[in-house]
């Protein structure tokens, strides 16, 4: 009986065994591609070589299953939770008839890019983690603009209207002389001695916290004025700018740090922010709500540089997912069967995140999501498993040629919008010195297996240089090079990539 049992379990353990090591053996140097392409091993090979083939044992693929598992869970509670921008490949836009500041109706248009990977807006994947570099790291050009706008609003007052059905903070500019009065302290004022100011529904007189006294009195420039938090209860200030009813309030739009003040519908119809509590610009951080996620240590200073991994768990739609799907479960499967989940995994993991920070700092203004730089991290795997393997195969240019095809065709793929081909060239080269390093080969004689040893280390090596280059390049010497944008996304009509490239003129953070 005891017998029957053991024997009963040692076939169980065989058949889990058999299943979990897959009972087609992964050929080294053919494999899934191998076979699509038509491609042979040479008729003769040395007993030594084969042997090694031989030896070559297959993978159970888990890292396929678990990221692929992934990507499916994570793009369909996006959809379910931020819904669907209008699919296509052109613009759509919404007009409306929308309350703002002035307290009329004004006919406003919100002009919205069409995605036709069948997913979220743009704002939306930037919100749940896409690559932004200004979500990253200080831009330069971008706190210069919102500086412009502080200086702005420094010389800004209170615009009371005489009927009093209202007050906006503005620019003497925007304030009507007749209908209404522009309330503007000097160092002359009787009441108080501020050059800059006033400030709609907001005073330090009237403030309890953060209260202005000595020695933590307000400065006197309004664009380092706290929140007020708690008001005096005072039914009538005797202040006209604080009696009043205010109109509009910060509203943070865009992607880049525009912020304006408007009214709730105005915002809410633009897809905005709307701070309730804020009287000024000055007192919220735009960038702070575009990018979502974790609030940045310094508000003033963005540090998710975890979007370089983040983004590659994000589509930009359900085909999209779709895409990446049938490739892992072809590509990147068949390759884990040769290599094993850990080295595998390392190969996908950064050539994403090198094909990410190469696109961040060639093309910061871009938002890119999905996998694009590790799936050509795998196709330069299959490259370098021919390399290694060109002495045991029958015609290997022509192998070679093939898989040039297959990449270009791959490459323009990329001039779409929402993939990258940034992060296709610099995803496939650091794929390419990956490889060396980490995936299985055979040798042919002794001179041939030092020479790939120190190939491991030479790979290893210019990739570390490569990554700590592009390190450096981001946050000590960013660039923008606009010419790079067309070979990411060619603009196959007018408008094809206006809105992909999020709010392309960067001046429209002061507007």
């Amino acid at each position: 009986m005891i017998r029957a049992i053991l024997v009963g379990v040692v076939r169980i353990a065989s058949q889990v065994k058999h299943f979990a090591f897959d009972k087609h053996k992964r050929q080294y140097g053919m494999g899934v591609v191998g076979k699509w392409l038509n491609r042979h091993y040479r008729r003769s090979l040395s007993s030594n070589v084969q042997k090694q083939l031989d030896d070559f044992h297959s993978h159970r693929p888990y890292f396929t299953y678990w990221i692929t598992f992934v990507h499916i869970v994570i793009t369909l509670l996006a959809c379910c939770t931020y819904g669907f921008a209008p699919v296509g490949f052109a613009q759509s836009s919404t007009t409306e008839l929308v309350l703002k500041n002035k307290g009329i109706y004004e006919s406003v248009k919100y002009i919205q890019q069409e995605n036709f990977w069948i997913g979220p807006s743009s704002e939306d994947l930037i919100h749940l983690g896409a690559k932004f570099s200004p979500c990253i790291r200080q831009d330069s050009q971008i706190v210069r603009l919102i500086q412009e706008a502080r200086d702005l609003e420094k010389e800004s007052g209170c615009c009371v209207q005489n009927d009093n059905s209202g007050c906006v903070q503005t620019l003497r500019s925007d304030c009507s002389d007749t209908l209404a009065t522009f309330i503007k302290w000097n160092n002359d004022h009787v009441d108080i001695h501020r050059s800059s100011g006033s400030v709609c529904h907001q005073d330090p007189r009237t403030c309890e916290e953060p209260a202005s006294l000595d020695p933590h009195t307000w400065p006197d420039d309004i664009t380092h004025w706290p929140v007020c938090t708690y008001p005096r209860k005072w039914n009538h200030t005797g202040l006209s700018h604080m009696d009043c009813n205010i109109k509009g309030r910060p509203c943070c739009i865009g992607t880049k740090g525009r912020c304006e003040i408007t009214t709730r519908e105005y915002c809410s119809f633009m897809h905005g922010y709307f701070h309730e509590d804020a009287t000024l610009c000055s007192q919220v951080h735009c960038l702070d709500d575009v990018c979502g996620l974790l609030p940045f240590l310094n508000p003033d200073v963005p540090d998710q540089f975890y979007r370089l991994w983040l983004s590659l768990f994000l589509h930009a739609g359900l085909l999209h997912c779709l895409v990446s799907v049938v490739f892992q479960m072809t590509i990147l499967r068949d390759l884990e069967k040769l290599a094993g989940w850990v080295r595998i995994s390392i190969i996908y993991v950064l050539s994403g995140i090198t094909g990410n920070l190469a696109s961040a700092l060639f093309l910061p203004y871009r938002a890119e999501v999905g996998p694009a730089g590790s799936q050509f991290g795998l196709l330069a795997c299959l490259f370098v498993e021919l390399f290694q393997g060109w002495q045991i195969l029958e015609k290997p240019w022509k192998a070679f040629l093939k898989l040039v095809g297959i990449v270009l065709f791959l490459f323009l793929c990329g001039l779409l919008p929402w993939i990258d081909n940034i992060g296709h060239i610099f995803g496939f080269l650091s794929g390419l010195l990956l490889s060396f390093a980490f995936l299985p080969y055979i040798t042919f004689g002794t001179f041939d297996k030092y020479r790939k040893r120190i190939l491991i280390a030479v790979s290893m090596l210019a990739y570390i240089g490569l990554f700590s280059s592009l390190i450096v390049w981001f946050y000590i010497y960013p660039i923008n090079w606009h010419w790079l944008e067309h070979l990411t996304c060619l603009p196959f009509t007018s408008k094809f990539c206006e809105k992909y490239d999020i709010d392309h003129n960067i001046k429209d953070v002061v507007n």
